[in-house]
């Protein structure tokens, strides 16, 4: 049995959900950008806690070189791939909207 409060708090989760739907839809060019700062987020949080440890059992000078090199490569690009995806959301959000 459902009372009044029940139908009055699906309904606003209702409102809710087709608030994100609609969010969605409206920027759904933003989402390649979102997804690479997520993307990078990750990447950094992985670093953070504990990505570099397996260097620590390298087999040999050469393969902790590498390894080294190919972290540097992946801090490189992850910092120029989250400035142009900052880059694009900031130029996407500062212009002013114009009504429909």
């Amino acid at each position: 049995m459902i009372d009044g409060s029940d139908t009055w708090s699906m309904a606003l989760m209702g409102i809710e959900a087709g608030r994100k739907v609609q969010w969605l839809r409206d920027n759904k060019s933003a989402l390649p950008s979102m997804a690479v700062l997520l993307a990078v987020t990750v990447f950094w949080v992985v670093g953070a806690v504990g990505g570099i440890d397996f260097l620590t059992e390298a087999s040999s000078p050469m393969s902790m070189l590498v390894g080294l090199y190919v972290m540097l490569a992946g801090v490189a690009v992850s910092i120029i791939v989250a400035t142009l995806a900052l880059n694009d959301l900031v130029s996407r959000y500062s212009r002013p909207r114009t009504r429909r």
